[in-house]
């Protein structure tokens, strides 16, 4: 299940914990996002063991934009398509790519 999250809470749980909350955000976006969106490609496992490689977040990249928009699409939402700019910053900025994402998904669950 998809949850709304505070960005910002969790950029600072990450550079707190050095990157372990974030891991851990990591897996439950990726399997939240595979069972809501159901549009990738690989399953959760692989996705997340390919994290500790470099990339990982290019391919986290692509298949949060894939189930993103399959989710848009089944609620009725227009679509965008954010593969370059998510391969460009799962190369180069990969906390932005996980602002961005969380902010996506922010924009689809209520606030709790």
């Amino acid at each position: 299940m998809l949850k709304n999250r505070n960005i910002a809470l969790v950029i600072i749980l990450s550079i707190i914990t050095c990157g372990i909350y974030q891991l851990y955000w990591l897996w439950v976006t990726i399997s939240s996002l595979d069972n809501e969106g159901q549009a990738s490609n690989m399953p959760a496992v692989a996705q997340f063991i390919l994290m500790f490689f470099y990339v990982g977040f290019i391919l986290f990249g692509l298949n949060a934009d894939a189930n993103i928009n399959a989710i848009k699409a089944k609620r009725g939402i227009p679509t965008t398509d954010n593969k370059v700019l998510y391969i460009i910053l799962g190369i180069f900025l990969p906390i932005v790519l996980v602002c961005l994402v969380q902010n996506e998904i922010n924009k689809l669950t209520p606030a709790a």
